[in-house]
């Protein structure tokens, strides 16, 4: 494997953009990441791992900066973003910057500490020698941007493929707790070596969740009741780990000496928002487009969750859909049929499934299938898939944008040019500011800059198209 070819964060750039602007337009601007309905998520070296000393809103923006140079080209050391799109990934809703701008000045602070031993003949030994790199150089945050710069070695960790874990933005922008995020991490890291970790001295531990200068916890007691309980606890809560721990103590003694951290992955917080809001999104316009289910009726389902689980509502779902599919007489009205099944409680008799090759649309709920999806390890195979979904909807709307009238087509600009992803690739594509009609000839030459473009477009198209039912789910909380 070329370890110099380039890793590409999850979703990338456009999607990080798409999902911003998405959040904040339900949310407000205050969203943050934490009320998206999607993830991103990004490969990080494991020699930025270890980071101590450092605040949890200042581990939250070395990894946001992270995220958003691993996409772009090596030679690329300065970067340059809204402020407003930098704290919606940070997880910072404050329009007070004051705590922000501590965190990255702290952040200059961190560096990465390389050492070796060389042969040394002349004293028969051995010579050692360490570099430090500050894991950022240059910060700031002027005139609603922010800036940041790194040193050419940093570049190069951000693009290789050896040695790094690929993290979720969602979860680690979450956790208030620096011990929880230094812990998370560093379970993530050795996730692949399996459960449980080795026995680690409890100075290790400590080290491991950035504890070791905190003299006021020498004590096991102290370590535990100040950092131990407290970060799992909250990765416990949110994070996509279900972590505890051993402990070991000294032969002859109680003074606990050693311990190891037992893991299995499950669905926290963070994950299972995700499922629920896709589950719901699904089972809506399943029962409302495939079988014409009356808004105040899906309401009524939804709104009562303990008599009429997801679970018998996919059932009723699935009786429905065998019937559509193996009665001679044709079913003229799904909607009826699904709410009478739900109310009976009727399924899919076994005995008709004899003999029967299974059909492929007698599934499980395509939103297991994307929460599978969100717990699983991101791969450079399912980013591309992504990618390529993204780049061939963009076309889609691009092309919709050629067929419309110009009155339209400038319009459609004119609302483009007031986004932070047009401002973002102004800067990054060095474009002249343009202000009458989309300059066609610009767009049909970069991809980039056509690809966000079209996205928008369809987007604001289809919000047109779509206002009818976004008003139904929003008014049944799905939206």
């Amino acid at each position: 494997m070329d370890t110099n070819q380039p890793v590409g964060n999850f979703g990338g750039e456009q999607y990080a953009l798409q999902l911003f602007e998405e959040t904040v337009g339900r949310k407000g601007r205050s969203a943050t990441i934490a009320d998206a309905e999607g993830d991103l998520s990004f490969p990080k070296n494991n020699v930025f791992v270890d980071v101590s000393g450092a605040t949890v809103l200042t581990r939250r923006a070395l990894n946001v900066m992270n995220y958003l140079a691993c996409s772009a080209p090596v030679e690329q050391l300065e970067f340059e973003y809204d402020v407003d799109y930098f704290k919606f990934l940070v997880n910072y809703p404050s329009r007070n910057h004051k705590h922000l701008v501590e965190a990255l000045r702290e952040a200059q602070k961190a560096s990465v500490v390389v050492r070796r031993e060389r042969p040394d003949a002349s004293a028969g030994g051995t010579n050692p020698e360490f570099v430090s790199i500050p894991l950022v150089g240059l910060v700031g945050l002027a005139n609603g941007r922010v800036y940041f710069r790194f040193d050419p070695a940093m570049r190069k960790l951000h693009k290789t493929y050896r040695g790094y874990t690929f993290l979720s933005l969602r979860i680690t922008s979450n956790f208030r707790s620096t011990y929880a995020h230094a812990l998370y991490e560093k379970l993530k890291s050795v996730e692949f070596k399996g459960s449980p970790t080795e026995w680690l001295t409890v100075e290790e531990a400590r080290t491991w969740m950035g504890a070791h200068d905190a003299k006021f916890m020498d004590e096991f007691k102290e370590f535990r009741r100040y950092a131990l309980t407290v970060a799992l606890q909250q990765i416990n809560e949110m994070s996509d780990l279900y972590v505890e721990y051993e402990t070991r103590t000294a032969q002859g003694s109680k003074k606990v000496t050693h311990l190891r951290f037992t893991f299995r992955e499950q669905e926290g917080a963070m994950v299972l928002s995700l499922r629920q809001t896709e589950t719901r999104k699904t089972i809506y316009d399943t029962l409302k487009g495939e079988f014409g289910v009356g808004a105040s009726d899906i309401q009524a389902l939804m709104k009562d969750p303990e008599t009429y689980t997801p679970e018998q509502i996919q059932e009723a779902i699935e009786f429905v859909r065998h019937r559509v599919a193996n009665n001679t007489k044709k079913v003229r009205f799904p909607g009826r049929l699904f709410l009478k099944a739900l109310k009976e409680g009727w399924t899919v008799p076994t005995a008709e499934l004899k003999g029967q090759v299974e059909r492929t649309a007698v599934q499980p709920v395509r939103s297991n299938v994307a929460a599978e999806g969100v717990a699983q390890e991101h791969t450079k195979a399912l980013d591309a898939e992504l990618r390529k979904a993204f780049e061939r909807e963009s076309e889609q709307g691009f092309k919709r944008y050629v067929e419309s009238p110009a009155e339209l087509r400038a319009e459609l600009w004119t609302s483009f040019t007031r986004t932070h992803r047009y401002r973002a690739l102004k800067k990054q594509l060095s474009l002249d500011p343009i202000k009458d009609a989309a300059p066609d000839t610009l767009l049909m030459s970069n991809d980039r800059l056509r690809q966000a473009f079209g996205d928008h477009v369809r987007l604001a198209l289809d919000k047109v198209a779509k206002k009818k039912a976004l008003a139904a789910q929003t008014s049944l909380g799905l939206a």
